[in-house]
């Protein structure tokens, strides 16, 4: 995910900052934070966003298969 910082770049990516910046916020507290941080929390993926893919993709697959059998 290679992203201008530029206004264009940032609006592209809006959520995914919004995100980013909430998971270096704990509890209300702040904490220093470089960008380089910022861009690897954008970058990885979280377990509650990879079990989702895989529920997801678990209902498409036996929908698949229902409509294979009808």
């Amino acid at each position: 995910m290679l992203v201008s910082s530029d206004e264009e770049g940032i609006c592209k990516m809006a959520f995914e900052l919004i995100f980013a910046f909430d998971k270096v916020i704990s509890l209300g507290h702040i904490e220093n934070v470089t960008v380089a941080q910022v861009k690897q929390h954008c970058e990885m993926e979280s377990h509650e966003e990879k079990l989702h893919k895989l529920v997801l993709q678990s209902k498409i697959n036996e929908t698949k298969d229902h409509m294979k059998q009808s």
